[in-house]
C-alpha cells in the first residue's frame, strides 16, 4: 500500500459493479479514504467488509443517484463526517438491451436517469463544492465502452452520449475554478483503473477529456 492520495477523500458510485470495486479498492490501496456508492445494498456491503477487513479505510453508501435530493444529502453526509470531497469517479450505469425500435418507455427512461441524469446529479453536487474551495478533480467512466453503433445498445448509447457531453461541457466551465474534469471510455477495461488513479493524481486531465 503506498500514500500517494493520503488524507484525500474520494467518493466513487457504481461501487458495487466488479469495475467500481476495483477503483475504490485501487484509491483506497493508495491511502485515499473511499466512500464507496451504490444503490445495490448487499452488494456494496460485501465489497466494503472484505476491503475494511484488510485495513482500508473504505466507507459504504447505499442511494439512488437518480435522485438529485439524495445526492446533495450524501455528499453533505461525507464531507461533514470525512471533511471535503477531494475526487469523485462517477460510474453508476445502468445498461438494458434491446433493438432501438423496441426499447420500452420504463428501460428508455431508467437509462437516462440513471447513465446521465446520474452523472449530473453526482458532479453538479460535488463540483459546486470544489469550486468554492478552487480545487478537486473528476473522472466520469461510461459503464461500457459504445465506440461504433451496434444493435440492442441504443438506448445505453443515447444516455452515455449525454453524459459524455455533459461532462466534457462541465470541464470547460469548472477549469476557471481549479477544478479537473475527465472522461475515461472503458475500452479497454484493464486500463480504466490506471487511467482513474493517473488523473486523480494530478495527471494530464485534457488529455482525457472526449474519450
Amino acid at each position: 500500500m503506498n500514500a500517494e492520495f493520503r488524507r484525500r477523500v474520494a467518493l466513487v458510485t457504481g461501487a458495487g459493479s466488479r469495475l467500481g470495486g476495483e477503483v475504490v479498492e485501487a484509491l483506497a490501496r493508495r491511502s485515499a479514504l473511499v466512500a464507496a456508492v451504490d444503490g445495490d445494498g448487499p452488494r456494496l456491503a460485501d465489497l466494503v467488509e472484505r476491503l475494511r477487513d484488510e485495513g482500508l479505510l473504505v466507507a459504504g453508501r447505499q442511494i439512488d443517484v437518480t435522485s438529485s435530493d439524495a445526492v446533495d444529502a450524501l455528499v453533505d453526509q461525507v464531507e461533514r463526517e470525512f471533511g471535503p470531497v477531494d475526487a469523485l469517479v462517477a460510474m453508476a450505469g445502468a445498461l438494458r438491451l434491446g433493438p432501438a425500435l423496441s426499447i420500452t418507455d420504463q428501460d428508455w427512461s431508467h437509462s437516462l436517469a440513471v447513465n446521465a441524469t446520474g452523472v449530473f446529479n453526482t458532479c453538479r453536487s460535488v463540483a459546486t463544492r470544489m469550486v468554492g474551495r478552487g480545487r478537486g478533480r473528476i473522472v466520469v467512466v461510461p459503464a461500457h465502452a459504445v465506440a461504433a453503433p451496434r444493435p440492442g445498445v441504443a438506448a445505453y448509447a443515447a444516455s452515455r452520449a449525454a453524459a459524455v457531453a455533459y461532462a466534457e461541457c462541465l470541464a470547460v466551465e469548472v477549469a476557471a475554478g481549479g477544478v479537473h474534469c475527465a472522461v475515461v471510455a472503458p475500452a479497454d477495461v484493464r486500463r480504466v483503473v490506471d487511467e482513474v488513479c493517473f488523473l486523480l493524481g494530478g495527471g494530464g486531465v485534457s488529455d482525457a477529456l472526449g474519450a
